[in-house]
């Protein structure tokens, strides 16, 4: 409906939206939320907001080395992408190559570590970031100061990282310094590939205490860590458990958090001791990438992020052709 009106002689033509799309018909147009979280028209975020990296800590390492804990902090509600290079680097650069260059919204600890042999005890590790829109930040992670020391002792209910490796025989890696498998593996995009990590609860729990009278399962959370384009998840058939519903508040290591329902790429394990644990990845673009597996037990009372614990990363390199 098209109504005019006379405002100190000139006329004006106003268009009422309701007559032309009645309360049937703008419920129809707005019916919730698209695939990709956002309403009808809803602009996307600015992008502009901050993004900044975190040193989470630091570890003494049985060996004498140590062990820097890094994270990140997006506070945009998307999901920014920033390749190594000029905009996303560690230096010293031998440290250099670890970081993630998919940073999803929220903040996420204990992404990657560096690790520092004792002779280079007193070196400063500074990892900087800048967005398209010139923003610069950066973080210096550093050795010495006591309140940012973490540790691998049990938490109050026997609660440790979980141990993870690629292989049966392969050295297991725990907490945020984790573990790289040694084996790159190989794929065309738009092809699926199986990716497998086998996963170990450590934890002593007191068996005379009821709250520990069932285990406790341990959770995988898949991610892109790097790589140009896109990757999809879904669950392997293998996999004995339906993939786990997203929990606001009880996100991965990195605090990986969502609005809920199914989510392929955290898997729920079975209460073995030991498990295999498989997903399978689906790669929009060539590229080198790296997969990001966070393997908690954040349903012990004593474990969770924000606690610095119980955590382990496990990374996998992919080469799409």
């Amino acid at each position: 409906m098209q109504v005019r009106m006379t405002v100190g002689g000139v006329a004006f033509g106003l268009l009422l939206w309701g007559a032309l799309a009645g309360p049937a018909a703008l419920e129809a147009q707005v019916s919730g939320p698209g695939p990709n979280g956002r309403w009808p028209l809803q602009p996307r975020a600015p992008g502009n907001r901050t993004l900044a990296p975190f040193m989470e800590g630091w570890y003494e390492n049985e060996d004498g080395t140590y062990s820097i804990s890094f994270g990140y902090l997006n506070a945009n509600r998307d999901t920014l992408e920033i390749p190594l290079g000029a905009d996303n680097f560690i230096e010293p650069a031998q440290f250099d190559g670890m970081q993630p260059t998919t940073f999803l919204p929220g903040h996420h600890r204990g992404m990657f570590s560096v690790d520092l042999p004792a002779v280079l005890k007193e070196t400063d590790v500074w990892w900087t970031l800048r967005k398209e829109n010139g923003e610069v930040t950066r973080v210096p992670g550093r050795i010495g100061a006591v309140a940012y020391q973490l540790d691998w002792y049990p938490r109050p209910h026997g609660s440790v990282p979980p141990r993870v490796s690629f292989d049966s025989d392969a050295e297991e890696g725990r907490g945020p310094p984790g573990i790289v498998a040694e084996r790159t593996l190989t794929v065309s995009a738009g092809s699926p590939l199986t990716v497998s990590i086998n996963v170990r609860e450590d934890s002593e729990r007191d068996s005379d205490d009821f709250r520990f009278s069932e285990p406790l399962t341990l959770r995988v959370v898949w991610s892109k860590h790097q790589g140009p384009g896109r990757v999809e998840f879904t669950r392997h058939e293998s996999t004995p458990v339906p993939e786990e519903a997203d929990t606001p508040g009880r996100g991965g290591g990195g605090g990986f958090q969502g609005a809920g329902g199914s989510r392929p790429e955290r898997i729920s394990v079975p209460d073995d001791a030991e498990s295999v644990v498989r997903v399978v990845a689906t790669f929009s673009e060539p590229g080198e990438y790296m997969l990001l597996a966070q393997v908690d037990n954040f349903r012990a009372l004593d474990s969770g992020a924000g606690d610095q614990c119980c955590w382990t990363n496990g990374y996998v390199r992919v080469t799409v052709r």
